[in-house]
């Protein structure tokens, strides 16, 4: 599953969503692919996947808002979305992420379209582990998840 999420990613970067499972990223798409900065802070979540999964059923159609961030000084173009309206019981706040949060990468992969993002915390359903940097007040965070499957009792 992990590599169906970094197809998708890498995929609808270019505008080639629908190029179905067989397609695999060309060494072009590396361009995407963010090298994880060695000073950003490494924040652990254990995740009930009951709990993620609930929350992605309670969610509907109203995800929270993600904003471009625009740099005033830059070589590259910017890929960074700033995220807004967050309701608490969302999926999105179970993965420890408030208002304001800057989403830079997904899996190590750069966000350049909501959709993507939006996609991606769909897709965790059937992950085991993920990651999510952002930064939050300047600093950059690494969020990394890892999902839990319900004990049987």
């Amino acid at each position: 599953m992990k590599y169906a999420i970094a197809l998708v990613l890498a995929a609808a970067s270019f505008g080639a969503l629908g190029c179905g499972p067989a397609a695999a990223p060309q060494p072009k798409f590396i361009e995407d692919i963010r090298p994880i900065p060695p000073a950003l802070k490494e924040v652990s979540f254990a995740i009930q996947r009951r709990d993620f999964e609930g929350a992605l059923e309670r969610e509907g159609e109203a995800p929270p808002r993600l904003v471009p961030v625009f740099a005033s000084v830059s070589s590259r173009e910017s890929y960074e979305y700033r995220i807004f309206d967050l309701k608490p019981e969302s999926p999105y706040a179970l993965l420890g992420l408030q208002n304001s949060d800057i989403i830079v990468a997904a899996n190590r992969y750069l966000i350049k379209r909501p959709e993507q993002f939006y996609q991606f915390v769909q897709l965790l359903r059937g992950e085991n582990d993920a990651s999510i940097e952002i930064r939050r007040g300047g600093e950059g965070k690494l969020l990394k998840y890892s999902f839990i499957p319900q004990l049987k009792r």
